[in-house]
């Protein structure tokens, strides 16, 4: 396979995790178990495509696989080597998008709140509008979340904003944090450290708030921002009530957060604990930290 088909496949493996989330929605004890071990199949397999994307961006580039593998991140702006080769190559495209679909000037702050996420579609963040059409929204809700109507959406961003898997895993992350992993199961003590590796290895800047991160709501926080802007796509809630979401997870954020990096920490290392090792999402972490930063920057978690 080339790159472009197996970038295909890893959406496939994507949209697969997203159908386990939702078969198991109601996360009981037995339900986290099982979903953790069907999920270990499609992570393997994840991995092994990943394998096969560096070989086939070494015969691209010329570089060697392991430093694709170890160094993809940190080598964005080496000759011959561009970081949109791992998530899409449509970055004009995105920014001409927002800019086509500004939001209003008191808005901009709220923009990281599902930034993360949307960035794992290819999507642009600085906007509250939507590239891809209605359909392919339609599925990522049926297939991966459960999602079918108006009163569904608005019990899970509820939900989320309740704490819906902070709730659940929380536990199981301050036992990480305090040395306590022979608790745990196998796969949640991996995820955790595969994580933390790959920071140290990929966004080494980000390591040191990932360590001393003390809770994983921004898990559920950036969920919010990303559903919301899902939904009001899909016309099932208008541009107001959007915001009025947004608006109450950018609550949560600066009560919990002191800056935007403690936010992409506490979401890396909650869906690391939540499901698994996800390296895609240290990726759009890394685009985020480095060519999100200015942006950032000007809008402090404190002005909130």
């Amino acid at each position: 396979m080339n790159a472009e088909q197996i970038q295909q496949e890893l959406a496939k493996c994507q949209a697969k995790m997203l159908e386990l989330q939702a078969k198991y929605a109601d996360p009981t004890p037995e339900n986290i178990v099982l979903m953790q071990q069907e999920m270990a199949g499609i992570t393997q397999k994840m991995n092994e495509l990943s394998l096969q994307y560096a070989t086939a961006i070494t015969e691209s580039y010329g570089v060697s696989a392991e430093d694709i593998m170890s160094q993809a991140f940190a080598l964005a702006d080496s000759d011959g080597f561009e970081i949109d080769d791992l998530f899409g190559d449509n970055e004009d495209e995105k920014q001409e998008f927002a800019e086509q679909h500004p939001v209003a000037a008191d808005k901009e702050k709220y923009l990281p709140i599902g930034a993360l996420l949307l960035s794992t579609h290819d999507e642009p963040w600085r906007t509250l509008a939507l590239m891809a059409d209605d359909e392919y929204w339609q599925d990522v809700l049926e297939g991966g979340w459960g999602i079918g109507d108006i009163e569904e959406c608005r019990e899970m961003l509820n939900s989320l904003l309740d704490g819906r898997h902070t709730n659940v895993y929380g536990e199981d992350y301050r036992k990480l944090r305090s040395g306590r992993p022979h608790e745990l199961d196998e796969d949640s003590v991996d995820a955790y450290n595969d994580t933390l590796e790959a920071l140290e290895e990929d966004l080494p800047e980000l390591l040191p708030y990932a360590q001393n991160c003390d809770n994983i709501l921004a898990w559920d926080i950036d969920r919010v921002g990303y559903l919301a802007r899902i939904f009001c796509q899909l016309d099932w809630i208008d541009e107001a009530e959007a915001w009025e979401w947004i608006e109450k997870a950018a609550g949560q954020v600066k009560a919990n957060f002191s800056c935007w990096e403690e936010y992409i920490a506490s979401v890396l290392m909650g869906r690391a604990v939540a499901f698994s090792f996800d390296y895609i999402m240290i990726g759009v972490a890394q685009e985020l930290a480095s060519f999100g930063k200015e942006f950032l920057d000007a809008f402090p978690v404190s002005e909130l």
